[in-house]
């Protein structure tokens, strides 16, 4: 039963033949017992946290804010010794505290000591709110004011971008890499400065949002752009004299980085483990780069890989697009660029930087008795992602072959594609490993394996390719050439691209015929089979190309090649420089203006997939210099990789 606020009419205990005491002022009797930073949190406040347990002796609460959290988790874990609470306070690591609480939560109360200025309590509710169950509450005995403060103190997103440019600039210079909260927009959301109001104009934005059903024909747009997720979340709220109460009315999942599902597995083993692991290791490539442009700021020169870790999970959900979830949670493997600074997934919902939930109903997944290894793509079905992302996970297969040798392989195609089978190429790359289609499952519906490997990918955008990258490039090459036709086959190769809806060039045939005049073979790589495709590659010594997945061959050179890609500027793709940099080629990137660029300090898919017109009196001059170095400075003789 709820907690009934105490009145004049309280019944006397027959035991004792007084009034019971009601728990509200238990909690202020505790409280006096207390030393405060700020002042005792009230009685109002007391009784509105006791309604909000609804009887509930046993659950699970936060306690958050300053020093008075102490205080406050004293109190409660005195009068309900049955209670887990836990603490957090502005100063704590994010990162840390958002795994802790993944493992801890769902909460049923967040209690917030409000001992903080207005901000610091606004940032705070947003670091924890979404780790509420739904009917969750949270309750701040106050609304801490938070003072205006002159703008031009705090840096906004224009400011901190130019910052991060300025950072990776020095990067492409051979500076120190790109850090991991300095990524700049590429497939991403944009960077954005922490929110800067107080806690009652973050929930009112949030509220006002909900009410106009979000849609809003105002000309001033909500400047913080989580306001829609927090809206969707919000059930109820209410004022008790001074004491806020927030009802949750979802569950959203947590989004786990790499760093931080470690200690969720190790609190929560029903999950799954960590297995095996390859150690972190910094690298610098020493290939040769150049492009028409001042700098190019997606390109670092030192390559900080991260730990490479082989895990299990037990019964997760996989769902179309790389979604791997199990009890509400977002494993890291569902995100291809984990280390971002927000990591997002086309197939999850955004509620918040830390929070989203799946876009397809999963409720009633397929069920997958054995073990399974995942390799599926936010992108599936496409030979470039096959080649980079999905390859780079191939690392720890023979290990989980070892552990179970029965081990199938878990995937998805295009949603359109008919028949859902395997192309031709992706039967050449995966039989390199042994695998057959036999040993495929391509899911339609969401499913559940008994037992998943995951391992993390050793090739990631625009930040590191992983050393031994290249044996698994290798191996495939070796694998599918050696069914190639043993025949001369031309020393230089343009590889072209039809138009198509992405990155069309407009001129394409002006492009084409300067190649010709100078000696190049023009190729479309999907004319022919992928074994002739790894021979044309290995064969040419100079191969030239728009940007793009028909370049990719280029990974399968065990010889280093001259390169010259050509593509528009809003493509912020880097994967010719990833392989290049692993592969020792010399790499000539030649940009041209894009039909759409990308928003100033952002970025859209639209614009990263904008055609282009190849300007043959500005690029071709700058290309036909470098041609004619290259061919003074005769071939490679160097071997890298």
């Amino acid at each position: 039963m709820p907690a009934t606020r105490p009145t004049d009419g309280d019944a006397a205990d027959p035991a004792v033949g007084e009034p019971a005491v009601h728990p509200a002022s238990e909690l202020v009797r505790r409280a006096d017992q207390q030393r405060w930073a700020d002042v005792r949190p009230h009685l109002a406040a007391m009784e509105v946290v006791v309604d909000a347990l609804q009887g509930r002796t046993d659950g699970a609460v936060l306690v958050v804010g300053g020093p008075d959290a102490a205080p406050w988790s004293t109190i409660l874990a005195g009068q309900w010794p049955g209670l887990r609470v836990s603490t957090v306070q502005l100063p704590d690591d994010a990162s840390t505290t958002h795994a802790r609480l993944t493992v801890e939560g769902p909460f049923d109360l967040v209690v917030d000591a409000s001992d903080e200025d207005g901000n610091d309590q606004a940032l705070l509710f947003q670091r924890v709110f979404m780790h509420l169950r739904r009917g969750g509450e949270y309750v701040a005995r106050r609304l801490v004011p938070h003072p205006v403060e002159d703008s031009a103190a705090t840096p906004g997103p224009e400011a901190l971008l130019l910052q991060r440019l300025s950072a990776s600039l020095t990067a492409s210079d051979g500076g120190t890499r790109i850090a991991v909260d300095d990524a700049l927009p590429n497939e991403n959301l944009p960077p954005e400065a922490a929110y800067a109001g107080d806690l009652w104009g973050l929930v009112a934005a949030a509220l006002e949002a909900r009410t106009r059903d979000f849609h809003d024909d105002r000309v001033e747009a909500p400047a913080y752009r989580d306001v829609e997720g927090l809206g969707r979340s919000l059930e109820q709220v209410h004022v008790h004299s001074k004491v806020l109460r927030v009802v949750n009315g979802v569950r959203v999942a947590p989004k786990l980085r790499e760093a931080e599902v470690d200690a969720v597995l190790a609190g929560r083993p029903e999950l799954g483990e960590r297995l095996d692991a390859l150690p972190p290791v910094t690298w610098t490539a020493t290939c040769a780069y150049d492009v028409n442009r001042e700098a190019d700021p997606y390109i670092q020169s030192r390559l900080a890989v991260p730990e490479m870790v082989l895990r299990r999970y037990d019964a997760p959900t996989c769902s179309r697009g790389q979604i791997v979830t199990r009890d509400d949670i977002l494993f890291p493997e569902t995100f291809r660029q984990s280390w971002m600074e927000r990591i997002a997934n086309v197939y999850v919902v955004e509620r918040a930087p830390r929070f989203g939930t799946v876009r397809r109903d999963i409720s009633a997944p397929d069920e997958l008795p054995g073990a399974w290894f995942h390799l599926d793509s936010e992108w599936p079905g496409h030979f470039g992602h096959l080649m980079t992302e999905q390859l780079s996970r191939m690392w720890a297969w023979e290990r989980v072959r070892e552990l179970e040798p029965d081990v199938k392989v878990l995937l998805t195609l295009q949603h359109d594609r008919e028949p859902a089978v395997l192309a031709p190429f992706e039967i050449d790359i995966l039989g390199a490993f042994g695998i057959t289609p036999d040993d495929i499952h391509v899911f339609t519906a969401p499913c559940r394996p008994e037992r998943l490997y995951t391992s993390t990918g050793m090739f990631s955008l625009p930040r590191f390719v992983h050393p031994s990258m290249a044996a698994i490039w290798d191996r495939v090459g070796d694998h599918v050439v050696a069914s190639a036709e043993k025949r001369e086959r031309p020393r230089r190769i343009f590889v072209s691209r039809r138009p198509s809806l992405k990155r069309s060039c407009h001129n394409v045939a002006e492009v084409e015929a300067f190649f010709v005049d100078r000696g190049f073979e023009v190729v479309h790589p999907e004319d022919h089979p992928l074994a002739e495709q790894v021979a044309l590659f290995r064969a040419a010594g100079t191969i030239a190309g728009f940007a793009g997945s028909g370049l990719f061959s280029l990974a399968f050179c065990r010889t280093p090649k001259r390169v010259f890609a050509l593509g528009p500027d809003a493509y912020t793709a880097r994967n010719e420089y990833l392989i290049s940099a692993l592969r020792g080629h010399d790499l000539t990137a030649v940009r041209s203006r894009s039909d759409l660029e990308h928003p100033e300090g952002s970025w859209t898919q639209q614009a990263f997939a904008s055609s282009f017109t190849f300007d043959l009196d500005d690029e071709g001059r700058f290309l036909a210099e470098r041609l004619d170095r290259a061919d003074s400075l005769g071939p490679l003789s160097r071997r890298r990789g």
